[in-house]
């Protein structure tokens, strides 16, 4: 099963509503035009039939605060490598690189746990404008090349950095053009004042 990090922008009060009532989480990821599907009743009764029937669980209602329009940015599987090149020169030892703390460990570490939250690999983090403003400073003194300098696929293979196919050819291309998005995303974030909340899913 793939990992995918997903970062989508938060003004603050949304942010301390999550950490606060974070069984909100699953609602701010939904558009909010989405309408749950009601199954037919045949299906309904079928499964009764069959061995019982489970209603979905329901949705929680978004307050008026709950902003839920931000735009968002995945960052598929390139998270770890990017990650692991923004760390590494941190790094005590290999295997360390997911405490490192931001602004460059920010993909994996910046901001508060939104706890109660976990709908993939763990809970979610709500990173503040100000966390966002700090990654943005970093991203955006550190160009893509420094980062090339530092990506050796067969050492990234070896540490164990998700998904591990890092030899591949086009690994270093994609990986580039993932920075380049999360740099311009974020750039546009710390623009607006606005947070982040992380899923890893």
């Amino acid at each position: 099963m793939s990992m995918i990090l997903t970062l989508k922008q938060a003004p603050e009060a949304t942010l301390d509503l999550l950490v606060a009532r974070p069984e909100l989480a699953v609602t701010f990821w939904i558009d909010p035009n989405y309408q749950t599907p009601k199954q037919p009743g045949w299906v309904r009764w079928l499964a009764r039939m069959l061995g019982g029937y489970t209603p979905p669980a329901p949705i929680p209602e978004a307050p008026p605060e709950l902003a839920r329009n931000g735009e968002e940015l995945s960052l598929e599987k390139a998270w770890h490598g990017l990650h692991w090149l923004l760390t590494k020169p941190l790094q005590k030892a290999e295997g360390d690189d997911w405490e490192v703390p931001p602004p460059e460990g920010a993909l994996l570490n910046a901001g508060r746990l939104i706890e109660g939250s976990d709908h993939g690999y763990g809970d979610e983090r709500a990173m503040s404008p100000e966390d966002v403003a700090a990654f943005n400073r970093l991203l955006q003194s550190t160009p893509w090349d420094e980062l090339n300098a530092r990506f050796h696929g067969e050492a990234m293979d070896s540490a164990g950095v998700y998904p591990t196919t890092w030899t591949e050819p086009h690994a270093a291309d994609d990986t580039r053009r993932a920075y380049e998005r999360l740099r311009t995303f974020i750039q546009q974030t710390a623009e607006l004042s606005l947070g982040l909340v992380v899923q890893l899913s």
